[in-house]
């Protein structure tokens, strides 16, 4: 008889323990919980700069956004943990820069935040170009872990870079002939830097690549209940203006691209 109660003891305690940890339980994690992986950016997203996409996150993460773990690395490390990890979203980043495969058609993205452009940079003695393939390819840089250059030519040659700062460097010494750099990260380096005006910038996108900018989350429910919940952030600060103040004047705001004059025939090829 003993052993009967304590037999019914122990299934009563699992039984307590199942509702306990049900999804829909005080102490589960909700739909809308993913986590968060970050794509260090030096000169906008480095979880201590307080300004540009650091800001937005901490405008845009509030109430009960903010319990949602997040943490920067290096773009290749960020991408790698993101795609493995059904139960996350990315930011900053664009669906068809990330350059997923067949994981393509699962992933989902939230309102564009603003616009990264891919230009041509070189020295401001340097010689007058109409086409990348002016270059040797073997003397342009790149931001190592780029995921814009995918399907320009001889993108396998160009010389990949870990930031900004060093392709400056390295153009300026003479090392490289012109580096591919992001709009606005390449501006605000070169503004911290104390040199907005060293180099000669391309006016116009190379190729018309031009990627919005988003949180990518992995299309299921938790993916879903988080876009649904930060675009509701993103439509708040877009018509308030806050964005603007929040991004500063170098960035491209996702709301303004419509009225931009470029055109596909205008683009350096």
């Amino acid at each position: 008889m003993t052993c009967k109660k304590l037999r019914l003891g122990h299934i009563g305690l699992l039984l307590l323990a199942s509702v306990i940890l049900l999804p829909g339980s005080a102490g589960a994690q909700q739909p809308d919980t993913v986590k968060l992986y970050l794509n260090y950016l030096p000169h906008r997203l480095t979880e201590t700069s307080g300004k540009q996409y650091d800001l937005l996150l901490d405008v845009a993460l509030s109430g009960k956004l903010a319990q949602v773990p997040r943490g920067a690395a290096p773009l290749n490390r960020a991408r790698a943990l993101f795609l493995g990890d059904t139960g996350s979203c990315l930011f900053p980043t664009n669906i068809m820069g990330l350059d997923a495969g067949d994981q393509t058609a699962t992933l989902i993205a939230s309102h564009p935040v603003d616009i990264v452009s891919l230009r041509v940079y070189t020295t401001t003695n340097g010689a007058s170009f109409t086409s990348l393939s002016d270059f040797d390819p073997y003397r342009v840089g790149y931001i190592e872990g780029s995921g814009s250059i995918h399907g320009l030519a001889d993108a396998e040659k160009f010389y990949p870079i870990p930031s900004e700062e060093q392709l400056i460097e390295m153009l300026s010494l003479g090392r490289l002939d012109a580096f591919l750099g992001h709009h606005p990260d390449t501006a605000l380096a070169l503004e911290e830097l104390g040199k907005p005006d060293a180099l000669r910038v391309s006016p116009i996108t190379l190729h018309n690549i031009r990627l919005p900018i988003s949180f990518v989350c992995h299309d299921n429910e938790p993916g879903r209940a988080f876009v649904a919940a930060i675009n509701s952030r993103i439509s708040d600060l877009q018509k308030s203006g806050q964005i603007r103040s929040i991004l500063g004047p170098h960035a491209e705001l996702a709301a303004e691209a419509a009225d931009r004059d470029e055109k596909p025939e205008d683009m350096i090829r």
